[in-house]
């Protein structure tokens, strides 16, 4: 996750100039956030177009909201993390009666990984990345949604749980269930695959 790279403190002092008015901060906030909430998004959505789109709506409302925004001790990626939740759900009401999951998974695959400069490790990245993709598509809502914050947004449990609505334990519980299901998952494919 990007907090590693600004200190925790400046990201909160951005927010707070952004809600006074401060344009330039909150430039700094959607440059600084917008690639980590749109790798997410793109993962619970499966299509880039929307998921740019729902991460714009992300920032729209972040906007709305900065002067309901109070620091209360976490990132403020996990606020962030939160409205793009909240969004998502939004979204999947919308397209309930739809019932579909993902359209293009290599477009998916494309936007979330890295670009590396081994073409022959890229296939094999690319090869492992898309059997996790199918797997962890596999999963229910829950799992897929503590998994990508926590390892591949690499969101503490802590935050994780402040984003899901429950408390440490049960995030830690429910990351761990996750995991063995995932683990699972890639077993049983690859005793039917290989």
């Amino acid at each position: 996750m990007n907090d590693k790279n600004i200190p925790k403190s400046e990201l909160i002092n951005a927010i707070t100039s952004a809600q006074q008015g401060d344009e330039t901060a909150f430039e700094l906030l959607y440059e600084y956030y917008f690639s980590p909430l749109y790798k997410y998004v793109l993962i619970r959505t499966g299509d880039p177009q929307e998921a740019d789109d729902l991460t714009q709506l992300v920032f729209i409302k972040f906007y709305r909201n900065l002067a309901n925004w109070q620091d209360k001790g976490f990132a403020p990626s996990a606020y962030l993390y939160t409205v793009a939740r909240s969004v998502l759900a939004d979204h999947y009401r919308k397209k309930a009666k739809q019932g579909s999951k993902i359209t293009n998974s290599e477009d998916v695959l494309l936007a979330i990984s890295d670009k590396s400069q081994n073409p022959h490790q890229d296939v094999i990245d690319n090869e492992q990345l898309q059997l996790l993709y199918q797997n962890l598509q596999q999963l229910p809502q829950n799992y897929q949604e503590v998994l990508t914050l926590r390892y591949i947004e690499g969101l503490s449990s802590l935050e994780i749980a402040k984003i899901i609505g429950k408390n440490d334990a049960a995030t830690r519980k429910q990351l761990s269930r996750a995991v063995a299901a995932l683990a699972k998952k890639s077993k049983n494919y690859r005793e039917n695959n290989i």
